[in-house]
């Protein structure tokens, strides 16, 4: 298993515009509570929840990593791989493996407790109801594909967008059971490990590492993707100049 790593510039613009974005939902906070102490207060809450949410998360992909790590050593992992999309920004993916049997962007979700989904509507576990949620986990999943495969598309020619898998993990979750889901939902590591290993294998090692040197590559300023791909006719990869 090889490590990649992107630029320090690339992992700051990001920062700042996810503290722009928190920034704003903060503001909103406070000002629907009236302002004053009690949009203080909830503004402040707000600010814990996202950091106790960063520490989980953070200890999740740590989990994830560690079995990635045993992956044979023609694979490659990214942590928190930062890519661009259509509307200019960057989305991040919390690991990124590329492998023989393809390129996987997997979404961690830390989440306890009991929770289900069908058609990507998902809810969870309340004592005796079920409560939807607004955030999908499976619909994130699928937004990180297509803006993956559409800037794989925009920068190799020949890309083959079936190479792409995008699943979800819930490495802590009691009860898990989801149908028909956009993206594979793996309820454990043992799941997901089983993802990743018996499938067939379609890249080879150029075209594994023409794919890694292009996300560790990517530079601030960089060009959004353009919202069609181009069309290509044959799986194999050219790197374009």
């Amino acid at each position: 298993m090889k490590i990649l790593k992107q630029s320090p510039l690339l992992k700051e613009h990001f920062d700042r515009q996810i503290d722009r974005k928190v920034t704003a939902k903060r503001q909103g906070v406070n000002e629907s509570l009236g302002g004053g102490v009690l949009g203080a207060f909830g503004a402040g809450l707000f600010q814990f929840e996202q950091m106790k949410n960063q520490v989980k998360g953070t200890i999740g992909e740590n989990l994830v990593s560690m079995l990635a790590i045993s992956l044979p050593e023609n694979w490659f992992m990214l942590k928190n791989a930062l890519i661009p999309t259509t509307k200019g920004k960057l989305t991040e993916i919390d690991l990124l493996l590329i492998g023989e049997p393809g390129v996987f962007l997997i979404e961690v979700k830390t989440w306890k407790g009991s929770w289900t989904a069908y058609r990507d509507n998902w809810k969870r576990r309340e004592r005796t109801k079920w409560i939807p949620i607004e955030n999908s986990p499976t619909q994130q999943s699928v937004y990180h594909k297509k803006m993956f495969q559409q800037w794989l598309n925009h920068s190799l020619s020949g890309f083959n967008s079936d190479l792409v898998m995008a699943p979800v993990v819930f490495p802590v979750a009691k009860w898990l059971k989801v149908r028909e889901c956009s993206v594979p939902v793996c309820h454990g590591l043992a799941e997901l490990r089983q993802l990743l290993t018996h499938k067939e294998n379609k890249l080879n090692l150029q075209q594994i590492q023409q794919i890694a040197t292009l996300i560790v590559e990517l530079k601030i300023p960089f060009s959004p993707i353009p919202k069609k791909p181009s069309k290509k006719p044959a799986p194999i990869l050219h790197q374009r100049n």
